[in-house]
């Protein structure tokens, strides 16, 4: 069984590494001054490795500070395996082993299988607080990994309107709007049994030591940054179509 600790630190490492090579080679360059496109690429692979060490890092410290690895792990698992082939596309696509327009679908996938894994993460912690609730998220888990699907074919179809035709993109967008309103059905419901269970530990909050700021109050609480990441999507999911399709006619 993988280890992810030890995969992350692998990984972390490979990428130190891999900067203090890239940088070596870079510092080469500019001294002999010998540009062409084999040192572009490779300033353009250093490029990359400081990105992604620093994207790297930054989950590192927002766990330190925020426990992000324990509260949504399911979540942090998935977009650290994204980062990883994110690192390995772009090397494939700056040495060109595989095409530019290949890269660019990929991101997209990436970014989509990336949000769509924080939406089940969040739905997964008000999972068995009630009934109704529960099937309400299940429900949600149905609509999401539809909508997934429908948005695959857009990203690596040519001339997706053409080929799939505006109906398609009408059921998406219907299949979107059930998907977000029952998110937001779901983060309501699980605020209000919050409400009448507040001994309810909570793993959405998100909270931090305010021992400094003041003496009367120890730890301040709300909702994690990824949460209202999370409602700001679903807020546009379910707006933007009704704007484009249902009122864009009268403007």
């Amino acid at each position: 069984m993988i280890n992810l600790a030890e995969f992350k630190k692998f990984f972390l490492f490979n990428l130190i590494g891999g900067l203090v090579i890239s940088a070596l080679v870079a510092v080469v360059t500019v001294l002999i001054g010998a540009f062409n496109e084999v040192t572009a690429r490779v300033l353009f692979t250093l490029l990359m490795v400081i990105i992604h060490s620093l994207v790297s890092l930054a989950f590192i410290w927002d766990n330190e500070k925020q426990n992000t690895f324990e509260r949504l792990a399911f979540f942090t698992n998935v977009l650290f395996f994204i980062i990883v082939l994110s690192f390995v596309t772009s090397i494939l696509g700056i040495w060109k082993v595989i095409p530019l327009e290949i890269v660019w679908h990929l991101y997209q996938t990436y970014f989509v299988i990336g949000f769509a894994s924080l939406h089940g993460d969040i739905l997964s912690k008000a999972l068995n607080k009630e009934n109704y609730i529960d099937i309400i998220i299940y429900l949600n888990y149905v609509f999401m990994v539809i909508v997934v699907l429908m948005l695959l074919p857009l990203i690596y179809l040519d001339n997706a309107m053409k080929v799939l035709g505006e109906i398609y993109y009408r059921i998406l967008a219907a299949m979107g709007i059930i998907d977000g309103t029952l998110s937001i059905l779901t983060i309501i419901f699980y605020k209000l049994f919050l409400h009448k269970h507040p001994k309810t530990e909570n793993p959405l909050e998100n909270s931090w030591n305010q021992e400094q700021k003041t003496a009367k109050t120890e730890k301040k609480r709300g909702l994690s940054i990824w949460v209202w990441i999370l409602i700001i999507y679903l807020i546009i999911q379910i707006l933007f179509p009704l704007v484009f399709f249902g009122f864009g006619r009268f403007f």
